[in-house]
């Protein structure tokens, strides 16, 4: 984790608030418009902490590498825009570098930034030199765009893609910056992201340009387990945000799920036998499910999007027509998500956007506006594209078919609901999520603070305006001036750690990783979920062992789609698509940028064709082998670990 490096300062920084002693008298001058209380659109009060802190680090404390961890909706881009007209008022800096992960961030920071809107309705020159906006017009770096823009505009935006010098068009972004373009003040967006190589790599070589970077996000965990290399010095988590009103409090809404048939499926014979809850067998049978199907099978899934559904109805009765709420569909894979749709719009006549891998530049524009109260969409169904940029406030209950195992994509997910809708009012407003018990998501509800999690729910349960937010309580530290720096030990000898470092084994990489996948087996004796009831325990009977079960299923669950029957054309494409899709996420865990997908497809696409399609090429193999590869895609997953990708990329 990472840990805050201002916590020593606190005292020294909280006198030199009154006054701010030592800075520049255009600092100074700054500070107290942005102060002023008569100004017509103020920062929230923790914004404003946030640029005295980036302030007070870089003229007193001379920090010049600084990271802001800002919980979700708590406005990060306005302090972003609030440090560069600081930094441009005070320091004569031009140039701003904005460097996002993905098209997302950089469609959302582009309508904000456009025309300079942001730094005008801010008010953030002070009265008498508002005219300089004018010289911070907004360049967007476009697929093959010429770079020579870079001069006309003083802000620069672009994905971090469009610097990598893996390619030819990034090695001319950058050379031009390093070439024709003066000193540069860099803010990193979403730095969670930095731990792809060619990242860090870019970074680097920018430095000797950069006066100053500022690195924003808001979960600075990384997904290889690393840390950012900047130093935090503000930070302002999901608790606070709930006391101060500035997000939804998140209440989690679990299923019942009392009666279970499963059905057993032999791939080798095609033999199918049912078994209950009530059977002998059904203990054994329950430890071959694995955990999302017990909702991504057509019955469990109905009966989440039940519960999903009574969720956003309440949200439209607490909306009262001034906006409409949206519900949000987290899946796994693109089949996942194109039957989710399907169910969504046939049983439930839910109007549903689908927003993939796969998906055309119109719907992800779609996706962008679909908070507007005359879209004509419900609902949005996400594959892994929606997650950090896509900030629609009007997203009001999350639907999850998919497990999290990441603590940094949990969080990105939840954070899209997080967004208050109601900016500047007291009003309660609540993110309401469908999870289910065994998704174990326990560790994810307490890093985002979940106010309430309401177990055994059914379709028809509705609960009005019982779970409006409770205020939370928050840690502080009592007396951070006593905090105190660990020496370094000493030792009457010297060690050499470097030569011990090179003498232990690296497990990070496994570099036989060819031999690791040809050792393991997939089980064609499978078990899948095919039903499942909802129910209460009116009462249990001991003398007899007996058990009444009184059946409580709503008309909207009764009604069952018919399953499509697809050809092996449609399966074949269906296992590329998973594969491709599977191989992009499965690069953003383990930290690596997406140039390589292709590597990393071609050789899963081998494990498959020899481990499940019995040594065939994909054009050659059984259809039944097909939809056996489609079935155990998890344990795929699984076993494509970090080591094994490094491996595969690496050789």
């Amino acid at each position: 984790m990472i840990i805050d490096s201002f916590y020593p300062y606190v005292k020294q920084f909280e006198q030199w608030r009154d006054g701010f002693p030592g800075v520049k008298d255009e600092t100074r001058e700054f500070l107290e418009n942005l102060l002023n209380p008569n100004r017509k659109k103020r920062l929230w009060t923790h914004q404003i902490r946030a640029v005295e802190r980036v302030i007070f680090a870089y003229e007193v404390l001379e920090k010049k590498n600084v990271l802001l961890n800002i919980v979700t909706g708590g406005g990060k881009t306005a302090i972003i825009a609030a440090v560069m007209a600081w930094l441009k008022y005070s320091h004569g800096i031009s140039k701003f570098l904005v460097l996002v992960p993905n098209t997302v961030v950089k469609d959302r920071l582009e309508k904000d930034f456009q025309a300079a809107k942001i730094f005008s309705d801010f008010q953030l020159f002070p009265p008498g030199d508002e005219q300089i906006v004018n010289q911070l017009g907004l360049f967007v770096l476009g697929a093959g765009a010429a770079p020579q823009g870079m001069l006309e505009s003083g802000v620069i935006l672009g994905n971090i893609q469009q610097f990598y010098q893996a390619n030819i068009s990034g090695q001319r972004n950058l050379a031009y910056i390093l070439n024709y373009i003066g000193d540069i003040a860099v803010f990193n967006d979403e730095a969670h992201n930095t731990p792809a190589p060619e990242y860090s790599q870019v970074l680097s070589t920018l430095s000797p340009k950069c006066k100053f970077r500022m690195d924003t996000t808001a979960t600075p965990d990384r997904a290889d387990g690393q840390s950012p290399d900047s130093e935090m010095i503000y930070y302002y988590d999901i608790a606070n945000a709930l006391e101060d009103h500035i997000i939804k409090s998140v209440v989690v809404y679990e299923p019942e799920v009392r009666l279970v048939e499963l059905t057993y499926t032999n791939f080798a014979t095609g033999e199918r036998r049912k078994v209950t809850e009530l059977d002998e067998e059904f203990a054994q049978a329950e430890e071959h499910v694995r955990p999302f199907q017990w909702i991504l099978d057509p019955e469990p899934m109905k009966k989440q999007m039940s519960i999903a559904l009574a969720r956003l109805e309440e949200q439209r009765k607490r909306a009262k027509g001034r906006y409409k709420p949206l519900l949000f569909v987290v899946t796994m894979s693109i089949n996942e998500a194109e039957k989710a749709k399907l169910i969504l719009e046939e049983t439930f006549k839910l109007r549903t956007l689908l927003v993939t891998e796969e998906s055309d530049e119109e719907e992800r524009k779609e996706a962008q506006t679909i908070g507007s109260i005359d879209s004509e969409y419900d609902a949005v169904v996400s594959v892994l594209m929606l997650r950090e940029g896509w900030d629609v406030p009007e997203v009001s209950t999350i639907l999850l078919l998919r497990k999290f195992s990441s603590p940094v994509y949990g969080q990105q997910v939840i954070g899209r609901g997080l967004r208050r809708i109601i900016r500047d009012e007291p009003e309660a407003e609540i993110l309401a999520v469908v999870d289910h018990p065994k998704l174990e998501h326990d560790w994810l509800w307490r890093l985002v603070a979940v106010s309430k999690i309401r177990q055994g729910v059914l379709p028809e349960d509705m609960f009005g305006d019982e779970d409006l937010p409770i205020r939370p309580k928050i840690q502080r530290l009592a007396k951070p001036e006593n905090l105190i720096a660990i020496p370094e030990p000493e030792y009457e000898e010297k060690v050499d750690f470097k030569e011990i470092e090179h003498s232990i084994p690296d497990d990070a990489t496994i570099k036989d990783w060819r031999e690791a996948l040809d050792a393991v087996t997939y089980d064609r004796n499978a078990w899948e979920i095919t039903r499942t009831k909802i129910g209460r325990v009116k009462g249990k009977h001991l003398e007899s062992r007996k058990m009444d079960v009184l059946d409580a299923e709503s008309e909207a669950f009764q009604n069952r789609g018919q399953e499509v029957e697809k050809t092996r054309e449609d399966l074949e494409e269906d296992l590329k698509r998973e594969v491709m899709n599977l191989a992009g996420g499965l690069l953003l865990e383990a930290g690596y940028g997406g140039l390589k997908k292709g590597m990393l497809y071609n050789a899963m696409m081998d494990h498959i064709n020899k481990k499940v399609l019995r040594g065939k090429r994909l054009s050659q193999a059984d259809q039944g082998d097909i939809e056996f590869a489609l079935y155990v895609m998890p344990q795929i997953r699984r076993n494509f670990t970090k080591g094994i990708i490094s491996g595969i990329l690496e050789k």
